[in-house]
């Protein structure tokens, strides 16, 4: 598609089904003006985004062969590496060309770097996204249609709970998007929002003067824990004072001493703060910093991913003993049990949700059987000492 129209031109055209009518495929333009977004955000645009997936998952009553394409997890990636989460992102996973619609226009789309403002459009398109998907699941069923599903470990990369305060701060150009971001984070993914969480990032103070720190004086300092216990102090003061995104590179190192802050003879202001730095490190990508974590803490978890901490959460607390004579230590894995938890039981309903079973007559079957052991598993992983 050429040329120039309003964005409430092409807003009312894809309410109206128009482009479904007439088989114009109206992706590319979404993802351009997405792309190329800035702050303070235009109203138009998050309306734009929830009558672009409606128009994926819910198919035009006169044309039901033609929907528009979701975007590629390739596509969405694009916009993130180029932005200040770039560096943080798996290379291996990132390569552009081999998802790309081929029907696509241009490629070579240039990203706003300026602001998150693409980031934030994006992170709306895919929750609405999966909201909308659980939500006709069984329309979805009972058409024989499948639609795409992004996965849990895609989701796992991106930096929501950082995006999310990111918008809460500057709700003056955000403010058409903060709510309902809010709301479908609350219902998908409770772990991301819970109230500890929040009333520790209010309580969050950051030193506006910016200090150096590299990779190789964080270990000098941490190796020296015992010896040197000022020097370490020293560090993580001045990482408790940074802004969090700036902080994060050191996340890898600072979760691979954690065992280090267990030894008896490490004061006790030391341990509390690891663990203030450790919260820090919690508001960019929390679920990350969860396995970095539980990594270093257990065993027997050397091949741990994102997912496995949701699936099983209660292998957290098979973790060195010494952690539960270790207060701060020991409020760290506390955060990450309650929030594994959370996960968890997200996961489960939307598993039910996904899927469903329907009769012939096209009629959810309403399976007792099922809840209730879904229930059960919910109950023993919250009751289990």
């Amino acid at each position: 598609m050429t040329g120039f129209l309003p964005i409430h031109c092409i807003h009312q055209l894809l309410k109206s089904r128009a482009f479904a009518k007439h088989n114009v495929n109206i992706k590319n333009w979404i993802y351009k003006q997405v792309c190329t977004s800035v702050s303070p955000l235009h109203p138009v645009l998050p309306m734009l985004v929830e009558v672009y997936v409606n128009s994926i998952i819910l198919p035009n009553i006169k044309n039901t062969e033609h929907t528009n394409k979701p975007l590629t997890e390739n596509e969405i990636r694009r916009v993130f590496q180029s932005s200040v989460f770039g560096q943080y992102f798996d290379q291996r996973r990132s390569v552009f060309a081999m998802e790309f619609d081929p029907g696509a226009e241009d490629h070579d789309v240039v990203v706003d770097d300026t602001s998150l403002t693409p980031q934030l459009l994006l992170l709306y398109y895919l929750l609405l996204y999966e909201d909308c998907r659980l939500n006709n699941a069984h329309v979805l069923i009972a058409n024989g249609r499948k639609v795409k599903k992004y996965s849990t470990e895609f989701m796992s990369e991106l930096p929501i709970k950082y995006l999310l305060h990111h918008a809460q701060k500057d709700q003056s150009s955000y403010s058409g998007l903060f709510g309902p971001l809010l709301k479908l984070l609350a219902t998908h993914f409770p772990h991301l929002t819970l109230v500890e969480d929040w009333l520790d990032d209010m309580a969050l103070r950051t030193d506006h003067k910016p200090v150096h720190v590299t990779s190789m004086s964080v270990v000098e300092a941490f190796d020296n824990l015992e010896s040197n216990p000022s020097k370490c102090a020293k560090l993580l003061q001045t990482l408790h004072k940074q802004q969090a995104i700036d902080i994060w590179p050191f996340a890898e190192v600072f979760t691979q001493y954690a065992r280090r802050f267990l030894n008896d003879n490490v004061p006790r202001y030391l341990q509390d703060l690891y663990r203030d730095v450790w919260f820090r490190l919690n508001t960019v990508l929390p679920r990350r910093l969860w396995v970095l974590t539980v990594k270093n803490l257990v065993d027997d978890f050397s091949s741990i991913t994102r997912i496995d901490v949701a699936e099983d959460p209660l292998q957290i607390m098979r973790c060195d003993e010494r952690v539960f004579r270790c207060a701060p230590i020991y409020a760290i894995v506390l955060r990450v049990l309650r929030a594994s938890l959370a996960s968890s039981r997200s996961q489960l309903m939307q598993h039910l949700q996904s899927n469903l079973k329907l009769d012939q007559a096209g009629q959810v079957l309403n399976e007792s059987d099922r809840d209730d052991m879904c229930r059960a598993c919910i109950a023993s992983q919250d009751t289990s000492p």
